[in-house]
């Protein structure tokens, strides 16, 4: 039977049905239907399964019915909208399954006659999870600052729908920035102190799930005072060095000086720690705060405080063992001046005891106080440090404010005066601070963008400016010489080091006994590499004349005087300067 022969007209609608639309028409014998598909066009592939079909349908004799059906599966019923008279509009969703189907639409008039189309599609499921990449904090890093700043990377073969994390178990968080088009996301999180773990998770359209975990620290991990160094390993204290006062924490029965780490006894659970001059803290993960060592200005805070009118006399007693502060709970971070103590709260305030000559303490006042007060006006506080008789706090708005001695500009405000300062005061135009540092007399302040300010004594080119500052000061804050790419910064005595990205070590300043770790005495006044067997660095410990450097991989290093076992090691020479890394043996 041939298509296209003259045939009689009864016959004719029985021959256009057979041979489909394309079949000319007969004189007098209306067409059949004619179904064109607009989209998908045939051998698409789609990522999801469902898929909706549109075209047009054309026919004299009315349209009854338009169908669709996927690999002969059952048809599905087509919307169909009647344009003009004789031609329609149709949608028609369908669910296709993995791999390739064959997609048959069927169109019948009034009269009966038929016509159809086939196309073949494809689904392609993503089976492929996003690729998750936590470029900071690398593992093992420690942080001194109570904000950290995760950058990561995001990319999927398709598209990224959702980013969370989870943090140290708890219940997942939506990350409320989008990776940009290279996949670059950058975000802030709130770490508690102590270790922290931290996991990244992507999402796309189709489910899939990829994740990166990364470890990383929050709080004083290395730690060193004027000839005692301390070490925190799984929640326990390592202590050396000379013992004269205490400060080891080794208990009444052990007061000689200690040329080897020594485990301080009953401390467990330990966060964080922080040495200084002749005195210890330690933080619990329980937020409790305990001392050890010298007490003479009431440094250990471990005093009563008098009820008002009422006479009171000091705790200046030295402790050979940890006790608890008495009235701290919620502590988050905690840091030593010479003579005195900080401690960061969870509610973003601070307290303070010891010393308060110059109005260190920031309570108002120039009286020592031997218990905690609070400092008058911060909130929203990040990191503290303490200098000689000086202190500072960066808050979370990346401004820095210091109170107490400004003999040497340390207020950053523009001069210096003899006069002590009992409340915290704002250092003009500095903005955009990440981490705060201080030595004797001088800070550090490192910007988002990587560059670092610095003021206060630059005796020894400690400022890192390129040469000394006029008068062997600077009140206001200037550019660290070269530095553009720091990720932290640290700081005692007369001398200055920064971890850049890389974790590679620079520093600048008093070098005279080698505490610069440069091969050399000579004092630098600008940024010099560090040996390189200390990198990658995970954090410092600032002696006032010898320095620790632990590594990612949790080895740790001594350079700088040693003298009463300060380096940690029998290996090396009392009453000696060593310029190079020292490995320090820890249990």
């Amino acid at each position: 039977m041939k298509c296209f022969r003259p045939v009689p007209a009864l016959l004719a609608l029985w021959l256009l049905a057979a041979c489909g639309s394309d079949v000319a028409s007969v004189q007098g014998v209306p067409a059949p239907p004619s179904i064109q598909v607009l989209t998908p066009e045939t051998g698409a592939s789609f990522d999801e399964p469902a898929v909706r079909l549109s075209g047009t349908v054309g026919t004299a004799a009315g349209l009854a019915s338009l169908t669709a059906r996927v690999d002969d599966g059952d048809a599905r019923a087509a919307t169909v909208t009647e344009t003009q008279p004789g031609h329609y509009t149709f949608t028609v969703d369908l669910v296709l399954p993995p791999g390739e189907s064959v997609v048959r639409l069927e169109a019948e008039d009034a009269t009966g006659v038929r016509d159809s189309r086939t196309l073949r599609l494809r689904h392609t499921p993503d089976t492929t999870a996003p690729r998750v990449q936590v470029l900071s904090p690398v593992a093992n890093q420690a942080f001194g600052v109570r904000r950290v700043s995760v950058d990561a990377r995001v990319t999927d073969d398709r598209r990224v729908v959702s980013v969370a994390y989870v943090l140290n178990g708890g219940e997942e968080q939506t990350v409320q920035a989008k990776p940009d088009e290279a996949g670059a996301l950058v975000f802030e999180l709130t770490p508690k102190p102590g270790p922290n773990a931290l996991v990244l998770r992507a999402r796309d359209a189709y489910g899939n799930v990829g994740e990166s975990t990364v470890a990383f620290h929050f709080g004083g991990l290395a730690t060193a005072g004027a000839l005692h160094s301390g070490l925190l390993r799984d929640g326990r204290v390592h202590a050396w060095g000379r013992n004269n006062r205490g400060q080891l924490g080794l208990g009444a029965a052990v007061t000689a000086d200690q040329k080897q780490p020594r485990l301080v006894p009953g401390l467990e659970g330990v966060a964080a720690i922080a040495f200084n001059q002749n005195f210890s803290v330690a933080l619990r993960s329980d937020g409790t705060v305990w001392t050890w060592g010298e007490n003479a200005d009431g440094q250990l805070g471990l005093g009563t405080p008098p009820a008002p009118g009422e006479p009171h006399t000091p705790d200046v007693t030295l402790r050979r063992e940890p006790s608890r502060v008495p009235g701290l709970e919620g502590a988050v971070a905690v840091a030593l001046g010479y003579r005195h103590a900080l401690v960061l709260m969870e509610d973003g305030t601070v307290r303070a005891f010891g010393n308060n000559a110059d109005g260190q303490l920031g309570d108002g006042t120039l009286e020592s106080r031997d218990y905690p007060v609070t400092v008058q006006g911060l909130t929203d506080v990040v990191k503290v440090v303490g200098g000689s008789q000086h202190s500072a706090a960066l808050k979370a708005d990346g401004t820095v404010w210091v109170w107490g001695r400004n003999s040497y500009g340390n207020l950053g405000s523009g001069s210096a005066d003899t006069a002590g300062h009992p409340a915290p005061v704002r250092v003009p135009e500095l903005e955009h601070v990440v981490d705060l540092a201080n030595g004797r007399d001088h800070l550090l302040a490192l910007h988002a963008d990587g560059s670092v300010s610095a003021w206060g004594l630059d005796a020894s080119g400690q400022l890192g400016a390129g040469a000394p500052s006029v008068g062997d000061q600077s009140a206001t804050p200037v550019k660290v010489k070269g530095l553009t790419d720091a990720r932290a910064v640290f700081a005692n005595g007369n001398f200055s080091f920064a971890v850049r990205v890389d974790g590679t070590l620079v520093s600048w300043g008093q070098n005279g006994n080698g505490q610069l770790c440069v091969g050399d005495k000579t004092d630098r006044a600008e940024p010099t590499p560090v040996a390189t067997e200390v990198n990658p660095v995970a954090t410092m410990g600032m002696g006032a004349t010898h320095v620790l450097a632990l590594r990612q991989d949790g080895s740790l290093y001594g350079w700088g005087w040693n003298l009463n076992g300060s380096l940690g090691s029998e290996a090396v020479i009392d009453r000696w300067s060593y310029t190079n890394p020292i490995a320090v043996p820890v249990p």
